[in-house]
């Protein structure tokens, strides 16, 4: 009877224990993940964890390259209205000096224009992006979590750029060797935000396949292995099938012992 008895325990037991695969079996199926829980892979789980956490990093760093360059394209956008008002005002300059026909009301109309253009400028040295100054303040991007890798954008200094300008009104009083010197500030300081631009596209290029090869990595160790793991399913399912018998064979047993000693 006892050995009845302990042949019905170990059936169970392994019933139990086929049930307990099958189960971890469809979970990573339906997860598709190899590591559901930290009894499974604690190494592998401590790695994939320090991955994740470095690819969120990077994610956040992304974004900041991204708002920055944002930021450059903004400024750079005002540099060339910037550019484009300092041509007309070359332009007025010359006629202004050039025209035949020029009389009082001529000049007049044209140094309203200009005291038009130069409040534009004015008004371009207080231009704001979400808050932060786009020309006078130098900006500090961080795309890594250790604070030497941060990237500064300096300031471009557009007011001392166009300094000579900000107070003209008069095209009697304005000199070509100042539009000239404006033109070429602008031009200076496009160029500085062209380099800045450069620099942001390499640096989010280089975040990103940083992202996709950390990606690469935490899935290796992550992700279940569909053939393997659909294997693994098919062959605990048969276990599971034919521990129940021998479990109901076992206690089918022992109820006939019982009926034969009472």
């Amino acid at each position: 009877m006892s050995i009845l008895i302990a042949n019905s325990a170990d059936a169970a037991h392994y019933l139990k224990q086929n049930q307990n695969n099958l189960q971890k079996s469809l979970k990573r199926l339906s997860s598709g993940k190899r590591i559901t829980g930290g009894g499974d892979d604690p190494g592998g789980l401590a790695v994939s964890m320090k991955i994740n956490a470095s690819i969120k990093r990077l994610a956040g760093a992304d974004n900041n390259v991204q708002n920055a360059m944002s930021y450059m394209e903004v400024q750079d956008g005002l540099l060339e209205t910037a550019g484009n008002i300092i041509t007309r005002i070359s332009e007025l300059k010359g006629l202004h000096s050039d025209d035949p026909l020029k009389s009082t009301a001529n000049q007049a109309a044209y140094n309203t224009e200009l005291a038009d253009l130069v409040a534009q400028l004015d008004d371009m040295k207080t231009a704001t992006f979400n808050g932060e100054d786009l020309f006078e303040t130098a900006q500090t991007i961080n795309y890594d979590e250790d604070t030497a890798a941060d990237l500064t954008l300096a300031a471009s200094g557009f007011a001392t750029a166009v300094a000579g300008l900000d107070s003209a009104n008069d095209f009697a009083a304005l000199d070509v060797a100042t539009i000239d010197t404006a033109l070429d500030n602008v031009a200076a300081l496009r160029a500085q935000n062209g380099s800045g631009q450069n620099r942001l596209q390499f640096t989010a290029q280089s975040l990103s396949l940083q992202r996709i090869n950390m990606a690469a990595a935490l899935s290796r160790i992550e992700d279940v292995d569909l053939a393997a793991e659909t294997a693994e399913l098919a062959k605990h399912s048969i276990l599971t099938q034919a521990s129940a018998s021998m479990v109901a064979q076992a206690n089918s047993q022992n109820d006939i012992a019982l009926m034969l000693l009472s």
